[in-house]
């Protein structure tokens, strides 16, 4: 069969020839193990794109295609087109699960004597693109869905791990604006004749505006540079719901400003009615949400604060400069005869780029909003002013809410302090719904469950928690514990969901870290709660672990059911005879035979493996003693079920033996799993334990607020109600000191916990470990002396089961030693003291 192009002006013989000799499975795996002459190429160029030519390659005769991206012929600015830098990109994505679904590239070529210009290959992924952001034949709920699973995609790229990734090289995230507003005008004076003045006073605008934090900031990310809904594809899942199956066109990606890529993300919203831009109508299309809603559902699945009002301003002035200096260079194109689309002439026309200078500068405020003609909507709807959003960063302080009394012995849980640092009124309005739950259901049930915790039948699960577990479910209380930002990347879960309700709320509430310190704060009131709202550990650490590294097959097996609440998990780390807040102490072996691991050691204080329902295991050991210290250790899943998995017995922490939950020592002899079953690859288990670690001891101290939040309110009754000495214990000075200086080290520990969340959302676990040490140091010695007083309060009732307060002096005591030993944290804190004043 000979090769056809269709009039796309490649030689296409060359191009088989060249494919043939490297990509030589493509042919024969076509020809059965014959000798026949392969199949030939046929060859369609895409009339989508403005930028690099893209075709389809068909081998004829099959039903195999792929994708081929070249750089424009004739002559190009000498920083664009650069397709060597998309293949880098898609190359480091598609190896990583990072909940950014790229094609997958299969050849990058630099010889120009193939096809003219250098070209890569990638595969097809068959699907449907939106190219206008109305899109008017969707239904509402569909574009809500699509624009939600556009922006949760965008901060997962904006997440992703760059130095895992291999691209800590790929650009420098320092003066990224700055450098980004000299290129585009660099490229823009070299494609025009004579700039426009509107260009002009913009350059020097934007010059003068450029974000203080642009020049070192905290959170590099992967910036995409031209991510829109038409640089997406979608696809239809078996229910008819559109997913998205591939981010295309990354051209213009680098290590930048998440910020930049925000704004640019957001242009539609200012676009002027000019040529044939894809703007959105105003009003909008039901089920599209506004600007400022959209930015906070990016917050929220990055699990970070929104920029300054004026330095949105930049961002969305850059952005529409970017755009203007874009366009400029493919009029240029068009007019030397070689622009990758027959369109680019009506796309870049003279009133194109004058309405985008012009809506540029009302971006900026240099120019009135209703000055030009080109800001008002076909249908008559003049556009809004394109200001920047109203947000507000500023901490809100609302009244703390007031708790019904405990079980045991009547013992409220109000807190005397106002929360500081909710974000937003929707957080409030979570942690009253949560705090209402707690009252309503969890407390009022402590009793039976600490009954039936203490009976013949506590290694059994009493059915009240399945119901609470249930009721919370349908009440959208469940796995608030999951940041928006690791949610976005494992999407593809809600797929699995058979039910619309459970597929609402699997992935939580898209909560960061600072906001859901309040909410679990209410959950550390009642022991039983966190399991309730399927926020309790060690569950919510390996689920943690699952969505983050491990593959799509382990997730569905294992992450899915705990997500739904349908399994729990344990995690086996701590062994008894090294110490073990140690990681490289670790001797437990995991060998490698065949298509197996074979599993040696045994575990103790494995939280959770008494559980009837506990189903699997995140076992740590080591895979090869010989390899560097943080290389030897790997992590691998374990179902509790395989033979040679031994409970030897629960472990009492001060006499509680915490059923059904329970702490064992299990034991692990000749257990032979699947190779597939080790997570992330050999030797990363180290690197696994540390990424763990942050959320999960935020989490912790969260909880231990609370407890000491409800020791008070319980000391403060008991005070009001105890006769001593002729009056109420309320009225002795000794009391009214202890629980003054109760108060105060609760709300320096809750403000550390908040300082801790917020420093993890700004700049990510690395960068955060000394702050969540601190609140790891400072929350439990808190809580273990606020409820040490509350204790001595009581008198002998406070060590006595007739109330909770010796339950929670356990918890708190152990949360010393529990997820590090204050020693080790303190040792971390005092090394970057060093470091920085080293630096000086």
């Amino acid at each position: 069969q000979s090769a056809t192009s269709n009039g796309v002006g490649l030689n296409v013989s060359s191009l088989q020839e060249y494919l043939q000799r490297q990509l030589p499975t493509l042919f024969t795996t076509q020809l059965g193990g014959t000798q026949r002459q392969p199949p030939g190429l046929h060859v369609r160029q895409f009339s989508h794109g403005q930028s690099n030519p893209t075709f389809l390659i068909t081998l004829m005769g099959t039903d195999d295609k792929f994708v081929l991206r070249k750089k424009p012929a004739g002559r190009i600015l000498a920083s664009a087109h650069a397709v060597e830098r998309e293949y880098a990109v898609l190359d480091a994505l598609s190896k990583h699960h990072s909940g950014v679904p790229v094609p997958r590239p299969l050849l990058l070529c630099n010889d120009k004597s193939v096809i003219g210009t250098p070209f890569y290959l990638m595969e097809f992924i068959e699907g449907a693109v939106y190219v206008d952001p109305n899109m008017p034949e969707a239904a509402p709920d569909t574009r809500r869905d699509v624009y939600q699973q556009m922006v949760r995609c965008l901060a997962a790229l904006h997440n992703a791990p760059v130095r895992e990734l291999g691209l800590q090289n790929f650009g420098d995230p320092q003066g990224y604006c700055a450098r980004q507003l000299k290129r585009w005008t660099q490229q823009y004076n070299a494609s025009v004749a004579e700039p426009m003045p509107e260009v002009l006073r913009l350059v020097e605008w934007l010059k003068d505006h450029v974000p203080p934090e642009d020049l070192n900031p905290e959170r590099p990310s992967i910036c995409h540079g031209d991510f829109r809904l038409d640089n997406l594809m979608f696809a239809p899942s078996a229910s008819g719901r559109p997913v998205l199956h591939a981010v295309l066109d990354w051209e213009l990606s680098t290590v930048g400003n998440r910020w930049a890529d925000v704004a640019y993300n957001c242009l539609p919203y200012h676009l002027p009615r000019a040529g044939i831009l894809q703007c959105l109508n105003m009003p909008l299309a039901p089920g599209i949400p506004t600007e400022q809603e959209y930015v906070q559902m990016y917050c929220e699945a990055a699990g970070c604060m929104p920029p300054s009002p004026t330095a949105w301003s930049f961002y969305m002035a850059l952005s529409l400069f970017r755009l203007l200096a874009i366009l400029a260079g493919v009029q240029a194109r068009a007019k030397q005869g070689n622009a990758s689309s027959a369109r680019a002439a009506m796309l870049a026309s003279d009133a194109v780029l004058q309405a985008l200078a012009e809506a540029a500068l009302r971006a900026a405020g240099l120019q009135d909003p209703t000055s030009s003609s080109s800001s008002s909507s076909s249908n008559g709807v003049p556009q809004p002013k394109l200001a920047p959003p109203s947000y507000s960063t500023s901490i809100a302080v609302a009244p703390q809410p007031t708790a019904a009394n405990a079980t045991h012995g009547g013992q409220g849980v109000q807190g005397g302090s106002d929360v500081v640092g909710l974000p937003s009124a929707r957080v409030q309005e979570l942690r009253a719904r949560v705090l209402a739950f707690v009252e309503e259901h969890v407390l009022p049930a402590e009793e039976v469950l600490e009954a039936h915790a203490c009976g013949a039948d506590r290694w059994t699960i009493h059915p009240r928690m399945e119901e609470m577990k249930a009721m919370a479910k349908a009440a959208g209380l469940w796995n608030l514990w999951l940041p928006g930002s690791l949610a976005a990347t494992i999407q593809h879960m809600r797929d699995a969901c058979s039910n619309s309700v459970e597929r609402d709320v699997l992935l939580g509430a898209g909560l960061n870290n600072l906001e859901y310190a309040h909410v679990c704060e209410v959950m550390g009131r009642s022991v039983w709660a966190p399991e309730v709202f399927n926020c309790g550990a060690p569950d919510t650490g390996n689920m943690e672990v699952l969505a983050k590294y491990a593959s799509r097959e382990q997730q569905q097996r294992w992450l899915l059911p705990l997500l739904q609440g349908h399994i729990r998990s344990c995690f086996a780390m701590t062994e008894k005879l090294v110490a073990s807040s140690d990681a490289t102490n670790i001797q437990s072996s995991i060998r490698r035979e065949g298509d197996s691991y074979v599993l040696n050691g045994v575990k103790w204080w494995t939280s959770g493996a008494c559980d009837p329902r506990c189903a699997v295991a995140i076992f740590m050991g080591k895979t090869d003693p010989t390899a560097p210290m943080h290389l030897q250790q790997s992590m691998v899943l374990v179902p509790m079920d395989t033979p040679g998995v031994q409970i030897l017995r629960p472990l009492l922490v001060f006499g509680y033996d915490d059923a059904p939950h329970g702490h064992a020592e299990v034991a692990f002899k000749n257990v032979r799993v699947p190779a597939s079953n080790i997570i992330l690859g050999e030797g990363r288990g180290f690197e696994i334990a540390q990424g763990r670690l942050g959320p999960g001891r935020l989490h912790h101290c969260m909880r231990l607020i609370g407890m000491a939040e409800r020791a008070i309110a319980t000391m403060t009754q008991r005070s009001l109600q105890r006769h001593v000495f002729g009056g109420k214990l309320a009225r002795q000075g000794a009391f009214q000191a202890s629980l003054a200086n109760c108060r105060i080290q609760l709300d320096a520990a809750r403000l550390m916990v908040l300082a801790a969340a917020s420093h993890l959302d700004r700049s990510g676990n690395k960068a955060a470990r000394g702050t969540i040490a601190a609140a790891k140091v400072v929350a439990p010695n808190a809580a273990q002396l606020i409820i040490d007083a509350a204790i001595q309060a009581h008198g002998g009732a406070g060590v006595s089961q007739d109330t909770v307060l010796a339950r929670l002096w356990t918890a708190a005591r152990t949360l010393r030693i529990a997820d590090g030993p204050d020693e080790v944290h303190l040792t971390t804190i005092a090394k970057l003291e060093i470091a920085r004043a080293s630096k000086l």
